[in-house]
This record gives structure tokens, sequence and C-alpha cells, in this order.
């Protein structure tokens, strides 16, 4: 039995319309002899009737438990499940639905935010056997304790790739308003150029900078299991982006550029602490506060600045600088830090691809090209296939599109 894992989001299950785009793809599928197990997410969005979002809108969110939440959220999806099930039907294709309590996928306790812990694909595979397609609802889980529990932001992409190892799927795909992975957004950058193939690790940089195209715990998830993404337009039958393991992008040579994507975020903020005590372990103190509150730090800098004094500086999301704030409050007088320095409206710019750990002077590149554009740099961090600057959150824009310049420009 072959078969292929299909994901829709909200755009592609919000009318009747858009609808019958999804169809034309599950039985182009089918005729070509695949099974198809299709994970759907909640038709529409805001103020779409069955919408995740409106239905959370009806209710005093105040009065319910986060539990109580997760189940109300689940039923858009459930909704979804069986409308497709019906129109399918009477295009002539055999289906079947999955409730949540047969989709098999367990996870912790984390309400609205759920981790996966492990999935099984018995009952998914038993109607296969009866049906050629499968409906699951996208988004969700089921916790130990038999609670609904919903996972997250970009969850019915987690959950589709979950259902894809599950089955033991050929391949996952990701359906969108997109066609694919660009290496730049082509709304910032239009000579941005749409990639056939990426890495595990490539995507996963791209995802975790800002690039929206596909959630990055779906592709953690597919990278420890090695099942193939195909991310791909709901509105056209041309092949997307693959996104598959770095070996064999570099044993077939199915991506000849050194760098496969630019992207940028402008949610950073960063904070120094001035005059810290150089004697007494104080990074160690403060990142353990740091750390505690679930802070995630993106790039960070000790400096000794003499007289057994250091400035210690971090770049956070700005979300969390209330936060980070309160700990520098918490801990001035034990550390002896002199004062603290905010600098809001920070931005980052990530140049990503395979090819830097095998060019010398990427570095140089990425940051000179900045400096002759009158972009200054604050901070930087590197690793084998990812140099990030942090510039003023206004120039994240033009940076980007200033570096796929530099990079790209004789690849159009």
């Amino acid at each position: 039995m072959n078969i292929i894992v299909q994901k829709y989001g909200g755009t592609s299950t919000r009318s009747s319309e858009s609808r019958e785009r999804m169809y034309k793809n599950i039985i182009r599928d089918v005729k070509a002899g695949h099974k198809v197990v299709a994970v759907v997410s909640a038709m529409g969005r805001f103020d779409d009737p069955y919408a995740t979002d409106t239905l959370l809108s009806i209710v005093n969110k105040e009065h319910l438990d986060c539990e109580e939440l997760d189940r109300l959220t689940s039923l858009g999806e459930t909704i979804a499940t069986l409308v497709i099930k019906a129109e399918l039907e009477k295009n002539g294709i055999a289906t079947a639905t999955i409730s949540n309590q047969e989709l098999g996928i367990l996870t912790d306790r984390d309400y609205q935010n759920a981790s996966i812990i492990e999935v099984d694909g018995e009952i998914i595979l038993e109607k296969l056997k009866e049906v050629d397609v499968v409906i699951c609802p996208g988004f969700q889980g089921r916790n130990e304790e038999g609670k609904i529990t919903t996972l997250g932001r970009g969850g019915s992409d987690l959950s589709a790739v979950a259902v894809g190892i599950a089955v033991e799927a050929s391949e996952v795909e990701i359906y969108s308003d997109v066609n694919g992975i660009y290496t730049a957004d082509p709304r910032i950058v239009p000579d941005a150029l749409k990639l056939n193939y990426i890495s595990y690790a490539e995507m996963l940089e791209l995802a975790c900078n800002g690039a929206k195209v596909l959630n990055h715990r779906c592709v953690q998830l597919a990278a420890s299991h090695n099942i193939r993404i195909h991310a791909r337009s709901s509105f056209e039958q041309y092949k997307g982006t693959y996104v598959i393991g770095d070996e064999e992008i570099m044993k077939k040579s199915l991506n000849k550029l050194t760098i496969s994507g630019i992207t940028g975020s402008q949610n950073e903020a960063r904070v120094t602490l001035v005059g810290v005590d150089g004697t007494n372990n104080s990074s160690a103190k403060f990142f353990q506060r740091v750390a505690e509150e679930g802070v995630n730090v993106n790039v960070f800098n000790q400096a000794l600045v003499g007289g057994g004094k250091m400035d210690i500086s971090l770049i956070i999301r700005d979300e969390d600088l209330p936060k980070v704030i309160d700990i520098c409050n918490e801990l001035k007088q034990p550390l002896k830090a002199q004062r603290t320095i905010v600098r809001g409206n920070i931005g980052k710019v990530s140049v990503i691809g395979i090819g830097i750990k095998n060019n010398q002077g990427m570095f140089h590149k990425v940051y000179d090209t900045l400096i002759k554009n009158e972009i200054p740099v604050e901070m930087t961090s590197c690793s084998e296939i990812n140099i990030s600057c942090f510039i003023d959150r206004d120039d994240v824009n033009r940076a980007q599109v200033v570096l796929h310049e530099a990079f790209l420009g004789n690849e159009n």
C-alpha cells in the first residue's frame, strides 16, 4: 500500500471553491494508485463560521480552563473532516473519517501547545484497507488521561508529519497558498528563487529565523524519521519544494546553490548589564535565572572592561523583555551591576545554506554587504549553515534585498 499524506490549511478548506481544488489533488493521487490520508484544518479564518478563532470568539475565555479551550478549538477540525468526507463521497471517492479518539496521536498534558509523545497509525491503516481516502483532524491529539489537546501554532503541519510517520507514508505533502519554498520572501525580495530541494537543517534554520512556510517542529520531526516533505501550492498542479536529508542533497547535488535562503525577523530586543562583578561567576547566575523563566537567548556576549568588571549583553525576543528586565532588577545588587541598558526595535537578518561551511569569507561578505549599504550591525551569531546579524528593525527588509542580490543576484 503506497500512502501519501496531504495536509490542508484553512485557506484550502474554507469554501466550496477552495475545497474543489483540494479534491482535484486528492483524486489525482488516488487515480495514480495511491492511498491518501488528508489532514485538515478548520474551515477558514475569523470570522468564517467554523474557524478556530470564530469558535473562541463566541465564549468568554476567562471562564474556561485550558483543557476546555482545547476541547472547543478542536471542534473546527472535526467539522471540516465531516464536510470534506460528504463532498468527496459525492465525487465517487470511497472515504472514511477519523475522530480524535481514533487519531492515535498521544501527547503530553501541555494544553494549547502539546508535544507529541508517540503516534499509532493502526486505525488509519485498517480504514485504508476499505477506502481510498481517510480524512483526519489536524492540530490535535489526546493525552494519557484521554483529554483532547491541541498542538499550538502550526499544529496541523506537525500532526500531518506524525501521521505520515505512523502509516509509513512515501511523503507528506503540505499544501498552502504558496507554491514552494523560496530563497527569500517574494513579497520582500521580488527576485527570490523557488527551490526544488532544501535540506532539513536549512529548512529548520529558516523556520526558526522568521520564514513562515513550515512549522519548525514539523521539520524536526520529519528529520528525525527521515520522512520527505513536499511543500506545494493548493492552487497549482506543479511540484513545489522537497525537504529532504542533507546527505541526499549533497550526494545527488540536488541544490547547487551555496545559499538556500535569506530571511528576517523584527521581534528582537537587546539587554546589557553594565559593570558586573567579573569575579563571582555572574554570567552563570544570570543565565540560570533567565533559563528558569523559560526565556530563549538568541545570542549573548560578555566583555571584560577592566577593574574586574564585565558587561553582559544578550538578545532575546521582545515578548520576553519584561521577564528579563525583572531578572536584571533582581540581580543588579547581588551582581554589583552599575546599570541596565535596554535596546528595543532590533531585528535580525539570516543567511542560511549548507554551502556556508565549505566556503571561506562568507561572514565577511555578509558583514561587508550590510556595512556598504549603511546598515549597522549590533551583534552577530554564526553556525556552520547560518550567519545571523542583529540590526535595526527598520532595516530588516532592505537587508534581505541587498544580501539576496549579493549572494544570489547572478542566479536570476
